[in-house]
């Protein structure tokens, strides 16, 4: 039982949620934008070679963004072939 249910469903609008249903590509480009206030089964084709490709460059837990695991030293001093 949810509490106050019937407060609730007098005073909603008639769209509780407005859908927003939409397909991101791999890239995060829109295959399909967000549609809203429309009910449907909504698909799309996705080439697995473009997902692959994307992988690359997707840090989901941010781990080139945490200065306590990854660090980039340069070393600018000019080098030579020959020591």
């Amino acid at each position: 039982d949810v509490p106050y249910a019937d407060v609730i469903k007098e005073n909603a609008p008639l769209w509780l949620a407005n859908g927003g249903s939409c397909i991101a590509a791999p890239d995060g480009s829109w295959i399909l934008e967000p549609i809203v206030h429309t009910e449907g089964l909504f698909t799309a084709t996705i080439d697995h070679k473009e997902v692959r490709r994307e992988r690359q460059n997707f840090d989901p837990a941010g781990h080139y963004s945490r200065p306590d695991v990854l660090q980039l030293h340069v070393n600018r001093e000019r080098q030579s072939t020959v020591k």
